[in-house]
C-alpha cells in the first residue's frame, strides 16, 4: 500500500524576480540601446535624473539621509553602488560621424543560433542536424516540421535528432526549437532551476489552459495555498512564449564599442565604455520629498507609489553596476585569451569557446552569450564584434592551436598568392595549409572555409582569368 504523506525540503533555487528579470535585460542591451533605455527610465520615475557635463553639477545628498534598500539574496551584487554615480562619458571633444563606425548587417535569430551551435563540441552530422532544425523555426522560434523527417532526412535514429534539439532548447534565447508553447515554458523553468515536483512546473505541464483562470480557480478546484499559487503564476509570468519576439532584421546598425582593449606601461588593459554625455543618479529632492513631514506624503497611496518608484532606481543602478562589472570580466577573460591576436595578427587568434570564457568567469553560457551578443570592442587593431574573438580551431603540427578565423587567414592568403593561370584546388590548398603550415584539415573543410570568405572554387577562377584575358 502506498502511504502519502507531506514533506518540507530545503532546495537552492533561482526564481526569476522583476528585479533579476531587469538585470537580465540589462545585462544584454549594447551601450547605443542602453542609452535609450535610460533615457526612458528618466521620464518615468522621478527619483532618476540626469547630470549633464556642460551643466554645473547638482547638489548631492549625504548618505545618512536614506536607509539602504538591499537586493534580496539570490542576486549577489557590492552593496556601495547604491549613492554612487554612473558616468557616461569623458570631457573629451564630440566625434565627429564616420562611416566606418557603421555596420550594414541583417541580425536574425538565424544567425545568432548558428554562430552559438558552432561553438559546441559537436560532430559534423550533429551540426547539420541542428542547422536543419534551425532553419526550420517558425517566426516565433517553434519547430514545425515532425522530428522523425529530420530523422528521415539524416537517417538517423529519432533519439539523435532529439539530442541535438535539446542542446538547441537551451541557448540563448532558451525555449528555442521547442515543439509547442508547453515545451517552451517548460525548458524555460527547467533553466532556471524549478524541477517537476515544483508548482510552477506542475502547473505548466498540467494545468496550462487553466492558467488564465487566476488564483481562486485553483484555490477552490485543487486546494493550493494561495501564497504558493500567486507565486507560482507570477514565475510563469516572467517567462517567454515567444523565444524569437525579440530577434529582427537590422539594416543599418551604427556601431559604438561597450569594451576597449588598451596596452599601457606594456601591460594589456580593460576598460568598460559608460560614454555618453550625461550621468544618470538618485534625484535628492524627491529623495527628501519622501522623509519630509509634510501632511501630503501622509497619503498611504502617493507614499506607497514613490518608495516602489525610489527600490526601481535602486534596483536599476545596481543592474548597471552588475552590467559593467560582468562585461569587465569577460572582457578581461577574453583578453587574456587573445592578446597575441592583438600584437601578431589574425594568424594568432585562437580557437575559444562560451564554455572556455563561462568557466573563466564562473558565469553560465548563456549569461556569457547574453553579454556578448551584440556589443563591440574597441582595439588598436580596429573595431571588433566580441563575437569575433570566439570560433572553433585545430592544432597545427607544433601542438599550436589556431582558430577556424586564423586557418581562413592562411586560406586567403593562399589563393592571393597561387598562379592565376593554375589555380588550386581545394585538395591542393589542403595540403600546402600540411606541408607548409603543419595545419592538418580535409578537403571539404577548405571548401567549407573558401565558401564562407566567398572567394570562387578553381572552375570559376579560370573562367574569370579568362574572361579578363579576352578583354
Amino acid at each position: 500500500m502506498i502511504e502519502l504523506k507531506n514533506e518540507l525540503k530545503l532546495k537552492p533555487q533561482l526564481i526569476l524576480t522583476p528585479q533579476l528579470k531587469l538585470v537580465l535585460k540589462v545585462l544584454q542591451l549594447n551601450i547605443l540601446d542602453l542609452h535609450n533605455f535610460l533615457l526612458q527610465e528618466v521620464q518615468t520615475n522621478p527619483f532618476l535624473e540626469l547630470e549633464y557635463k556642460d551643466l554645473p553639477e547638482n547638489n548631492y545628498i549625504e548618505e545618512s539621509y536614506f536607509e539602504e534598500i538591499k537586493l534580496k539574496e539570490e542576486v549577489n551584487f557590492e552593496e556601495e553602488l547604491i549613492e554612487k554615480r554612473f558616468y557616461f562619458g569623458k570631457e573629451e571633444p564630440e566625434e565627429e560621424w564616420s562611416w566606418e563606425k557603421t555596420l550594414k548587417a541583417e541580425e536574425k535569430l538565424t544567425d545568432y543560433l548558428l554562430w552559438q551551435i558552432n561553438l559546441k563540441e559537436l560532430t559534423p552530422l550533429e551540426k547539420d542536424i541542428a542547422y536543419y532544425i534551425i532553419g526550420n523555426l517558425d517566426d516565433k522560434g517553434y519547430l514545425r516540421i515532425s522530428l522523425e523527417e529530420i530523422a528521415k532526412e539524416f537517417n538517423v535514429p529519432l533519439e539523435k535528432v532529439e539530442k541535438i534539439r535539446n542542446i538547441l532548447k537551451f541557448l540563448d534565447p532558451v525555449g528555442v526549437a521547442s515543439l509547442n508553447l508547453k515545451e517552451c515554458l517548460l525548458t524555460q523553468l527547467e533553466f532556471i532551476g524549478y524541477d517537476k515536483k515544483s508548482l510552477p512546473y506542475i502547473l505548466v505541464e498540467k494545468h496550462l489552459e487553466e492558467i488564465p483562470k487566476g488564483i481562486e480557480y485553483f484555490k477552490k478546484s485543487y486546494g493550493y495555498n494561495e501564497k504558493e499559487i500567486e507565486g507560482a503564476l507570477e514565475v510563469i509570468k516572467q517567462l517567454e512564449p515567444y523565444p524569437a519576439r525579440n530577434y529582427f532584421d537590422v539594416n543599418a546598425l551604427y556601431i559604438e564599442p561597450d569594451l576597449i582593449f588598451y596596452k599601457e606601461e606594456n601591460e594589456w588593459k580593460v576598460e568598460v565604455v559608460k560614454e555618453g554625455p550625461f550621468i544618470v543618479r538618485l534625484n535628492n529632492y524627491y529623495k527628501n520629498f519622501l522623509k519630509g513631514k509634510k501632511d501630503f506624503v501622509n497619503n498611504p497611496g502617493v507614499k506607497k507609489f514613490l518608495k516602489q518608484k525610489l527600490r526601481d532606481a535602486e534596483d536599476l543602478l545596481k543592474a548597471l553596476d552588475s552590467r559593467y562589472s560582468n562585461l569587465y570580466k569577460v572582457g578581461e577573460a577574453i583578453l587574456k585569451y587573445q592578446k597575441e591576436f592583438l600584437e601578431r595578427g589574425i594568424k594568432f587568434l585562437k580557437p575559444l569557446i562560451l564554455k572556455d570564457i563561462a568557466e573563466e568567469v564562473q558565469l553560465h553560457e548563456s549569461t556569457i552569450s547574453r553579454i556578448i551578443n551584440q556589443k563591440y570592442v574597441q582595439t588598436p587593431k580596429g573595431v571588433f564584434a566580441l563575437k569575433f574573438f570566439f570560433s572553433t580551431g585545430y592544432k597545427s603540427k607544433e601542438g599550436e592551436e589556431l582558430s577556424a578565423k586564423a586557418i581562413k587567414d592562411y586560406i586567403r592568403e593562399i589563393i592571393n598568392g597561387e598562379n592565376p593561370s593554375k589555380p588550386l584546388s581545394d585538395s591542393a590548398i589542403s595540403k600546402i595549409l600540411k606541408e607548409k603550415y603543419g595545419i592538418n584539415i580535409a578537403r571539404r573543410t577548405v571548401t567549407k572555409y573558401r565558401e564562407e570568405l566567398q572567394i570562387p572554387s578553381i572552375r570559376e577562377r579560370k573562367i574569370s582569368k579568362n574572361i579578363k584575358e579576352r578583354r
